[in-house]
């Protein structure tokens, strides 16, 4: 149901800022290939540390349903960050304080499985990844469309952030939805979580 859409408005964000990032960083703050191999570098160590680490300990404190919200709070604000940046070590500082950020997709798929009896949970895994792969699809035209619409603007900008405010929208729209399912459905917690 809601869920659904839910994950698709966050893969589809995360697919946009995956396409064009290097763009992005290239036209706001003149970046070259060191700059955004290290930015990315950087996105791959915290995405890491966060789901390999500290997403366990993350699940004793939160429910998976409150870890998604907040996650989702978490992303909307960091792409508005970086929307806005106005220097380019702005992005590096964003990508580390969104932490919350780099949990959203393990909570929804934790959510979304234990929201599936043993014999659908194939079924939904399958339909997920099939969601993933449309958002993947989808998104680079959308994401080339924004920033080519920016990209005549001077170095430094604000409004070559369009992309960026595009899909904070998404995880805003993803969070509203999620709260408002989490408000009438009374989630499935996962192991972790039932223990607390």
């Amino acid at each position: 149901g809601p869920l659904v859409l839910v994950l698709a408005l966050a893969a589809l964000a995360q697919f946009v800022m995956y396409t064009v990032w290097v763009l992005y960083t290239t036209f706001k703050f003149g970046w070259g290939p060191t700059e955004n191999g290290w930015s990315l570098f950087a996105v791959g160590v915290m995405s890491a540390l966060v789901q390999g680490l500290l997403l366990k300990h993350l699940l004793r404190r939160f429910s998976a349903s409150r870890l998604a919200v907040i996650g989702l709070v978490s992303s909307s604000l960091a792409f508005l960050c970086w929307g806005l940046a106005t220097q380019g070590w702005m992005m590096f500082a964003v990508i580390v304080l969104n932490v919350f950020g780099f949990t959203v997709t393990a909570a929804m798929q934790s959510i979304v499985s234990n929201a599936a009896d043993s014999t659908a949970q194939g079924r939904t895994a399958g339909a997920v990844a099939a969601l993933n792969s449309l958002m993947a699809v989808v998104a680079p035209v959308l994401g080339a469309a924004l920033i080519g619409f920016v990209s005549h603007l001077p170095q430094g900008d604000w409004r070559i952030g369009m992309p960026y405010y595009f899909c904070a929208a998404l995880q805003g729209a993803a969070m509203l939805i999620a709260l408002r399912h989490f408000a009438k459905t009374r989630v499935p917690e996962s192991p972790h979580t039932a223990q607390t």
